[in-house]
């Protein structure tokens, strides 16, 4: 039986090991997937090289209508029959049958045909996207189980659960959980989120005051949202810090505070997965991941544009001269 066994991150060398690996590039044969962005720029063949040297090319529609928010593919892709596809959604009172307008010979198809050529992809919130549960399931049982594939990287959020019903919410963490039989799933919550579903699951009245929890309280409770779940990782985190769960690893991972506008940006949470699948790609350890989704996020926020590999460098020496201030010393150990 797993255990808490709570570690405090030192903040300092992960940085310092970042900064070596964008300082020495962070050029990857992967395309990125992604919405799609003014400041970048435009190559012959159509796709566009960022600021980092990451290609990417925008997302296509329909992968949004299924509540994706980005995905990395391994090599480049023909996407001008999936470009063409259209699926016309029903009204919201039919969530639960979503999946069936989706279900179409050449639509499977060219889907299989890119999630095979797929390395990481980000879902949007659970909460915000009609039938969610109804276009995932579907969309793992039809799209993704046939191609066999093991090595996968899921990211989830679960956003807000206040207006789902306890039954919906056990359903979307079980089919979170099934996603992990085709490789890694990290399901990602910030504290409030978490606390909410933490009562979901409990049967607590979601009226009922929480005042004056511990940091030892919470973590017990984020924990025992881990157990409850079939995910590799759970990553919680508040404007102070992020916690990780998983089988072999759980700490705490001070962050680098920023603005109140940028942490609640409509952004944030895409900023981060595109720091956060770099990692991934590089076969980063998770600490790092979360470390450069921070820093990825932090430079949109704080530049107000996609970040170059300076900018990113720039970042990351504040957050360690930050390190070194004697009032913020004990916040990073």
């Amino acid at each position: 039986m797993e255990t808490l066994n709570m570690e405090i991150k030192n903040t300092a060398p992960v940085l310092t090991n970042l900064l070596q690996i964008v300082e020495s590039g962070l050029l990857s044969e992967n395309i990125y997937l992604t919405l799609t962005d003014e400041g970048s720029e435009q190559s012959l063949s159509g796709l566009r090289i960022n600021k980092l040297g990451v290609t990417e090319a925008p997302i296509p529609e329909i992968l949004k209508l299924l509540g994706i928010r980005s995905i990395t593919l391994n090599a480049s892709h023909d996407f001008t029959e999936l470009s063409k596809l259209t699926v016309t959604l029903p009204p919201a009172e039919v969530e639960q049958y979503l999946w069936t307008f989706f279900r179409d010979e050449t639509v499977i198809a060219e889907l299989r045909s890119l999630f095979s050529n797929c390395r990481t992809i980000a879902f949007d919130d659970w909460a915000a996207i009609t039938g969610a549960s109804n276009l995932w399931n579907g969309l793992l049982a039809e799209v993704i189980r046939p191609l066999g594939k093991k090595d996968l990287e899921f990211i989830f959020y679960l956003g807000d659960p206040g207006n789902k019903l306890s039954f919906q919410v056990d359903e979307a963490i079980d089919l979170i959980s099934e996603f992990s039989h085709h490789g890694q799933v990290t399901f990602a919550l910030d504290a409030s989120e978490a606390m909410k579903l933490w009562m979901v699951l409990n049967g607590v009245n979601p009226d009922t005051p929480l005042e004056g929890q511990t940091p030892s309280d919470l973590n017990k409770k984020y924990f025992s949202i881990y157990r409850t779940m079939d995910v590799s990782r759970l990553l919680i985190y508040s404007a102070d810090n992020a916690i990780l769960f998983s089988s072999d690893q759980q700490f705490v991972l001070s962050r680098k505070k920023v603005e109140h506008h940028i942490e609640i940006s409509a952004n944030a949470r895409q900023d981060f997965i595109a720091g956060f699948s770099i990692g991934l790609l590089k076969h980063l350890d998770i600490a790092h991941c979360i470390a450069l989704g921070l820093i990825v996020f932090g430079c949109y926020g704080e530049f107000n544009s996609k970040p170059s590999q300076q900018d990113l460098s720039l970042y990351i020496q504040n957050w360690i001269k930050d390190l070194e201030k004697p009032d913020s010393i004990h916040l990073y150990e």
